[in-house]
């Protein structure tokens, strides 16, 4: 992989419910942000290449575009996507990182077909049988990441040590410090919650280079005690889905009590501020760990801004070699 190609990022530019006008937003706002970006932008040539005709010079000299056949459905099941994805825009953009062309690829597509083109044509590391699903929620001061997200349904005890190890280094190498890793269950007690949760528990506090804090319960999420919290992935995705809906609930509320008036129009840039603050969509980007290569997986419902973030991700796991530390890291614990 040459020097350019690892600072760039393969956009699957049709998926996701906003398609390419999302998309392409966010490409040109990740740009703007970040001088040192290129991007490939991978699906229909010909809508791509008129979008991306509207912006400065500056921003278009770098972004590439690669042709793609067709888009794979949202609702796409996993059998019919590893059949008929090959020439698909989340095809294409995998297959750049494969080929070295690109450094990571950011899709908003389905997430089973994400993982299993991403799985077929990338590999996995070391130890690892399926890559599992991390992404960011605000807490005050900062973020906490929690993993898994919904990419490994049932897990055993095992399975929830291996999160623990690969969230361990992840947040290490993004945030660049020890995190604390706290597990999601029903009660602080070591006597509470299921057997593989607290055989879990035994496994994650005897690994010396992790800094477990114990059990989190899911409104402590929230609190800032920990970096990071490990779940499998029917937990984790109940809780960031809860988390989501609380806050479009909040806001519903705020702006039916303010109302129309006054008072609405000079509260209205703190609101905005607010919102996307406490927006989880706007801390967007989810990393596949476990992957040979960086694969991002952007909500499907994101703003631009949003999936702005999630190429911003990209581009600092690649700049932070996170893969290969990852790699390190789980041959050191075998």
């Amino acid at each position: 992989m040459n020097a350019q190609s690892a600072r760039s990022v393969a956009v699957d530019a049709m998926s996701g419910d906003g398609g390419l006008e999302v998309a392409l937003g966010g490409a040109r706002l990740a740009l703007q942000h970040d001088d040192g970006l290129t991007l490939t932008l991978v699906g229909e040539r010909t809508s791509i290449d008129a979008g991306v005709a509207r912006w400065p010079d500056a921003l278009r000299r770098r972004a590439g575009v690669a042709a793609a056949e067709h888009v794979l459905p949202m609702d796409v099941d996993t059998a019919r996507a590893l059949r008929q994805g090959r020439g698909s825009s989340m095809h294409q953009a995998i297959e750049l990182v494969a080929s070295g062309r690109a450094g990571a690829v950011v899709s908003g597509g389905n997430t089973g077909a994400l993982m299993a083109l991403s799985r077929q044509r990338l590999g996995m590391l070391p130890g690892i049988e399926r890559p599992a699903l991390m992404a960011a929620l605000p807490v005050p001061g900062g973020t906490v990441w929690v993993l898994d997200l919904g990419a490994n349904i049932g897990v055993d005890a095992r399975r929830l040590l291996e999160f623990a190890r690969l969230g361990h280094t992840a947040v290490r190498v993004l945030s660049e410090r020890n995190p604390a890793i706290g597990l999601l269950n029903i009660g602080r007690e070591p006597g509470k919650g299921p057997d593989v949760v607290r055989e879990a528990a035994r496994l994650i506090a005897a690994e010396p280079e992790i800094d477990y804090y114990g059990f989190v319960e899911a409104d402590q999420v929230f609190a800032g005690q920990v970096d990071l919290v490990v779940c499998d992935g029917f937990a984790g995705n109940v809780l960031i889905k809860g988390a989501e809906g609380i806050v479009r609930l909040l806001f519903a509320e705020l702006r039916r009590s303010v109302g129309r008036g006054a008072l609405a129009w000079v509260i209205r840039r703190p609101m905005q501020r607010l919102h996307d603050r406490l927006d989880p969509a706007r801390h967007n980007g989810a990393p596949l760990l476990g992957l040979q290569g960086v694969v991002i997986k952007s909500h499907g419902g994101s703003c631009q801004r949003g999936f702005a973030s999630a190429i911003g991700l990209a581009a600092l796991e690649m700049r932070h070699k996170l893969v290969p530390k990852l790699e390190q890291a789980l041959w050191a614990s075998y």
